[in-house]
């Protein structure tokens, strides 16, 4: 059971890949992707401050599999299918940016440690630390909705499929941290913005957030993870969504979430004849209190 803490140190479960101490046990594969990947947790000693990096293997093994399910778009070329895992934006119609499908790559530093909690007692913005803590890249790609010319409205949301997260054996109050939800594209001048978005499907659970940034929110019922109204961007600082949400509850073996693609109005195009593999690269980091 949760309670009020006065926020001090407290250990952690969490990804980690040093060389030494590694949650994706032997090579890290390239993607795109969308075969299920099994990441191990480490205990982290205070992790939840990150005073000083202290990470050991766990006594009983821990592990999560995350599988994408029901997918919308499929033999989508390029990406294979619309969410993959370690893919991101090319510069041509014909070109994919192949990358680790766990990584550090997240082309934001979180100088200030506000955005992002490791634990759900610690103190907000403190115990993820983006240079040691690698996240499952997960890339939505914007093609098929480019090929069937979708609505562009700031309504506009698109289910793309399933996230499925399966603990080898049952957990309490996971923390999610999602980093950069959200991306744009640029040609001749005209923007348009998009993010994905997650509805938490397990009955019964709900969503906490313990920090991030004002463009993610939760609604009244707290089981959607959405992006505010206005311009959406790739950056954390700028327009992407970021931060990180607490799944209160014991004896969780598994999470589902809903994927959906959401447009914010923007006066741009999902793509161009030249350009059509536009799409919302984000990082997925998972986190538990010691159990």
């Amino acid at each position: 059971m949760l309670s009020t803490s006065s926020l001090s140190a407290q250990n952690t479960l969490e990804f980690v890949q040093d060389g030494f101490n590694n949650s994706y046990r032997g090579q890290i594969p390239k993607g795109p992707t969308s075969a299920p990947q099994t990441l191990t947790f480490f205990f982290n000693k205070d992790g939840s401050l990150d005073h000083g990096i202290y990470f050991l293997p766990m006594k009983h093994k821990l592990t999560v599999t995350v599988s994408l399910e029901d997918q919308t778009f499929v033999d989508v070329l390029q990406h294979q299918t619309g969410i993959s895992f370690g893919a991101t934006s090319g510069a041509s119609p014909n070109q994919v940016k192949s990358t680790s499908v766990f990584n550090t790559n997240y082309q934001y530093t979180d100088t200030t440690r506000v955005l992002f909690t490791s634990h759900p007692l610690g103190k907000p913005g403190k115990g993820i630390n983006l240079s040691m803590n690698p996240g499952l890249q997960v890339f939505l790609s914007a093609k098929p909705l480019y090929a069937m010319n979708a609505p562009k409205s700031d309504t506009s949301r698109y289910y793309y499929g399933r996230v499925r997260l399966v603990f080898d054996r049952p957990v309490s109050n996971p923390v999610i941290s999602l980093i950069g939800l959200g991306a744009s594209t640029n040609f001749a001048g005209k923007r348009l913005g998009f993010a994905t978005e997650l509805d938490l499907l397990n009955p019964g659970l709900k969503l906490t957030r313990l920090s991030g940034n004002d463009q993610m929110k939760l609604d009244p019922n707290q089981t959607k993870i959405l992006h505010s109204k206005g311009a959406i961007s790739g950056s954390c600082e700028t327009g992407a969504a970021c931060g990180s949400l607490l799944v209160r509850g014991e004896n969780i073996d598994n999470l589902v979430f809903g994927v959906y693609l959401r447009a914010d109005g923007g006066s741009g195009a999902w793509g161009t004849p030249k350009v059509t593999n536009s799409g919302d690269m984000w990082h997925l980091v998972i986190s538990l209190p010691e159990q």
